[in-house]
């Protein structure tokens, strides 16, 4: 089996997307290693798009990076501007017997493959107010197209399953449930090495609760910056990192005035290999996210035996099972009692922590990389 998949969202710096999509591919070359995958990275046409692909490689022998032409990627960006699905080839010879797209959407047609899609959330149908309107001019037309012809649509959770076969009118048979993994790095670190990494960071082990994820308004900070204010005096210092995403001017006002009165610090986007150990360091990891399709920075949280306050809401129940603090994160007075509470209830924090450890056991990328193969050669061996 040669399958091609989308690379454009491995394309620096990674957000969600990115990572599944190399966690994806890092799993398929090692469980499914008589097979063939190569990786298509649009045409880098200036110098900032070149840096941003640099680092795309992989060391396994039977992953490719493929990158089409200067005029083949031209072509494909002005037909996808004129609402059509745009077509890369690699000369006479297409990419693969299917193709996966990683992102939503198919950034372009691979003729005579066979099709999968995954959709991680509907979030563009049911909240588009969380997008900018060029985002939703573009991807929502493209969304319902590549619902639309996809053999397969693999979503990350069930709820998110339902929500595709709402929203987009989409065969049930076409929707297939596949977790999301866990990258081994995450995992309990020596308390040592913790301190030594937040040493340089002016951070101390447990004396901070942490929050990760891409500063926009669906991850719903604003209420979290509220709620932090409202909880008692004795709940410690919020550490926020993730990159600044759009429509945030408000929320970053907030940080600022908090980060003034000691309450918060912004890392801003933090290097991968300082994810495992804020998180091992936190005190508690907390995420009110207002709408996940799966929910995977809890888990990792969980499997560096971290507790974790998060949303009751969407795929996160699903995602954390009774190994988390659900809260309304509509609610700031709910928010902030919490906080207070996952802050200060000694015993609840190990409690959290046995249970998190354990859920984290449950989700690895070899197991999601063995489901997505099954999605694959179910996909080749069915009728057109």
């Amino acid at each position: 089996m040669h399958v091609a998949l989308d690379g454009q969202p491995l394309l620096a710096p990674l957000a969600g997307v990115g990572h599944y999509t190399r966690q994806l591919i890092h799993a398929l070359a090692r469980v499914g290693p008589s097979h063939r995958y190569s990786v298509v990275v649009p045409h880098p046409p200036g110098a900032l798009t070149r840096e941003r692909a640099s680092h795309v490689g992989f060391a396994e022998s039977n992953v490719e990076v493929v990158i089409p032409g200067w005029w083949s990627t031209m072509r494909a960006r002005v037909e996808r501007r004129l609402g059509r699905d745009p077509m890369i080839r690699r000369g006479a010879d297409p990419p693969g017997d299917l193709f996966h797209a990683t992102n939503h959407v198919f950034p372009f047609r691979v003729r005579a493959a066979r099709t999968v899609l995954t959709i991680h959330d509907v979030t563009l149908l049911l909240f588009p107010e969380w997008h900018p309107a060029r985002r939703l001019a573009m991807m929502v037309p493209a969304l319902a197209r590549a619902a639309a012809r996809a053999d397969c649509i693999i979503a990350p959770s069930h709820h998110t399953r339902d929500d595709v076969i709402k929203l987009l009118a989409v065969e049930p048979e076409r929707v297939v449930v596949v977790p999301e993994g866990i990258d081994p790095v995450f995992a309990p670190e020596e308390d040592a090495e913790v301190d030594a990494s937040l040493a340089p960071l002016g951070l101390r082990r447990g004396d901070y609760l942490l929050f990760l994820a891409t500063i926009e308004p669906r991850k719903n900070l604003t209420r979290l910056l509220q709620a932090l204010e409202s909880a008692e005096p004795g709940v410690g210092l919020l550490v926020l990192a993730g990159g600044h995403g759009w429509n945030n001017e408000a929320i970053r006002d907030a940080i600022a005035r908090l980060a003034r009165a000691g309450r918060v610090r912004d890392l801003g986007y933090v290097r991968d290999d300082l994810r495992r150990p804020l998180l091992a360091g936190a005190r508690a990891f907390v995420y009110p996210s207002l709408a996940e399709g799966f929910g995977l920075p809890p888990l990792e949280a969980m499997a560096c035996g971290t507790p974790v306050l998060t949303s009751s809401v969407s795929a996160l129940p699903e995602t954390v099972g009774d190994a988390a603090l659900c809260v309304d994160p509509t609610s700031v007075q709910a928010l902030a009692a919490a906080l207070t509470r996952i802050w200060s209830d000694d015993a609840l924090r190990a409690d959290l922590r046995i249970r998190g450890l354990a859920r984290a056991t449950l989700f690895s990328w070899d197991r999601t990389a063995r489901l997505t193969l099954d999605v694959y050669r179910t996909v080749l061996e069915g009728a057109p």
